[in-house]
């Protein structure tokens, strides 16, 4: 197994959740350009993948995180696909949030 370093800060925006439901029931997000005051900043990494999307490595203490919330290191933002809490027994350290996000804007080719 390979351990990801950190290579940026990572400041969280985390939505109100669960999201408000319109009169059928369906789940309504915010309006995209809603962000909340950052929960705080903590070390992580992102790479992109060759199919256009990004994995994120975000410390634990980031936990938890939904699809919807952002991610921001000053220069690029993330919106959350998914978010997965990685323990390794044993070795606290190397705990970390595993994450798939969309790049906004998304890049233009």
């Amino acid at each position: 197994m390979a351990v990801v370093l950190p290579d940026r800060d990572l400041t969280v925006h985390v939505l109100a959740h669960p999201w408000g439901r319109d009169a059928h029931g369906v789940p309504v997000p915010p309006p995209p350009d809603a962000r909340p005051e950052p929960r705080g900043t903590w070390p992580g990494a992102a790479n992109e993948q060759s199919d256009g999307s990004w994995t994120l490595r975000v410390d634990p203490a980031a936990w938890p995180l939904e699809p919807g919330d952002v991610l921001s290191d000053g220069t690029l933002t993330w919106t959350v696909v998914t978010a997965l809490l990685k323990r390794v027994p044993g070795y606290g350290a190397a705990d970390y949030i595993a994450v798939v996000g969309t790049r906004n804007p998304p890049e233009a080719p």
